[in-house]
């Protein structure tokens, strides 16, 4: 048992509890991993003047990517292993938050420390079976109960040890169908991701032409264009705070308290954390109704959501609100179209941060009438729609595939081979 021992001090990557296997499916194998994984070693003799490509683990099973690419003088650890493609490569400092994966072929040839664990079969097991496995919360708590340390941040992850774990196993042959199957899954949702990204690429270059009046309807055409402060088109730009998080009374209620991580999608509908109606009348929190533009002035820099009901925000936050010159939904478009600049604007050491000033100064592109604000709003928000549709699409996918999973992974669902 880990001398960490309360799971509510974990974040979401960590799954602490204690693994329990079921009841072994007709026709599986309970054993020990050590019976399918063999660890790999392919130490390299370091040279000054050659160049390596070296690779990291994300968490969550993000998957292996490149760190970057070294001289040999400049890497301060000696001890490297070449990795091929196909191989599992689990991160000794961060598998307890889901750090492992396969190397992709395209860095096959890279290296990596001793503080990663290089796998692979022994010919008994899948290596893609093991990597759809990895994302089991059986799996996930094995890991952690195989590393040894006082903080999450600072346990490392025994190979031994975890190799000891038995774990309920189907034939090769169910193994590479449930990897087919799973692997259509994948694509399916690699593809609608690829044409999330093309429609997010065509909105922003919408915005561009129509929110800068480089284009132009016909019906307007010849009419003042102004660019005004955004200082002098809002009535107010009011922040937020957070209620005393030792008091229990100010947490847990019904008013939803919108904080930078909520800021994921155009129209917000829930935040991660809610507010008592006291925490509210305690704290420097406001509560805005829905609609309101809100606006990251600290970390997501010039992110921007509107809120789909009425929301307290933090003290990151600024809630704009428009004057009568100017649309809401306008507003909001244009907010969206100068993230990247408001971004760079951005200050700090460790965390970036733009002051109420810098808003203040913002330059907005602003046709002369409201008629004409409100052709470019219905244009852009056919376009906000169906990117709204695809990310409700994705979601759906990656939840069918996620519960499929659990079927397959478990043996509540049998495939042939």
């Amino acid at each position: 048992m880990n001398a960490v021992s309360k799971a509510s001090a974990f974040p979401a990557t960590v799954q602490p509890g204690i693994p329990k296997l079921g009841k072994t499916p007709e026709g599986w194998l309970r054993a020990p991993l050590s019976r399918f994984l063999v660890e790999v070693r392919r130490p390299i003799k370091m040279a000054d003047n050659e160049a390596y490509r070296l690779v990291t683990v994300k968490r969550a099973r993000g998957g292996v990517v490149e760190r970057g690419t070294l001289d040999g003088r400049e890497i301060s650890v000696k001890s490297q292993f070449i990795v091929e493609g196909g191989d599992f490569l689990i991160s000794k400092r961060q598998i307890v938050h889901g750090a492992c994966g396969l190397v992709p072929q395209e860095l096959a040839g890279s290296v990596v420390s001793n503080e990663y664990s290089v796998l692979n079969s022994n010919g008994n097991i899948d290596l893609q079976f093991l990597n759809y496995l990895a994302h089991t919360v059986f799996f996930q708590q094995t890991c952690f109960h195989s590393s040894i340390g006082v903080h999450v941040e600072k346990m490392i992850f025994k190979l031994d040890r975890w190799l000891k774990w038995e774990f309920d196993l189907p034939p090769l042959s169910e193994q590479r169908k449930i990897v087919e199957i799973l692997s259509t899954w994948d694509r399916a949702i690699e593809v609608a991701e690829a044409q999330l990204a093309n429609a997010r690429k065509q909105k922003r270059a919408l915005m561009q032409s129509l929110l800068t009046g480089k284009r132009r309807f016909p019906e307007f055409e010849g009419q003042e264009w102004r660019e005004v402060w955004l200082a002098d088109l809002v009535s107010a730009i009011r922040g937020g705070g957070t209620p005393d998080k030792s008091n229990t009374a100010y947490w847990g209620g019904e008013i939803p308290w919108v904080s930078v991580k909520d800021l994921k999608s155009d129209v917000l509908q829930q935040t991660k954390d809610t507010i008592t109606q006291s925490g509210l009348n305690s704290s420097a929190a406001n509560y805005f109704p829905k609609g309101t533009i809100v606006v990251a002035t600290r970390m997501a820099v010039g992110a921007a959501v509107q809120l789909g009901k009425g929301m307290a925000i933090n003290q990151d936050l600024k809630a704009i609100i428009p004057g009568p010159d100017v649309r809401n939904d306008y507003l909001f478009h244009f907010m969206q179209m100068v993230q990247p600049k408001l971004e760079a604007l951005g200050t700090g050491s460790t965390v970036k941060g733009i002051t109420l000033g810098d808003l203040h100064r913002l330059v907005i592109g602003l046709p002369a009438t409201l008629e004409e604000q409100d052709k470019i709003v219905q244009m852009l928000d056919v376009a906000r729609k169906d990117i709204s549709s695809m990310c409700v699409n994705i979601g759906k996918l990656r939840a069918e595939k996620k519960a499929l999973m659990q079927q397959l992974l478990t043996g509540k669902r049998r495939v042939t081979g």
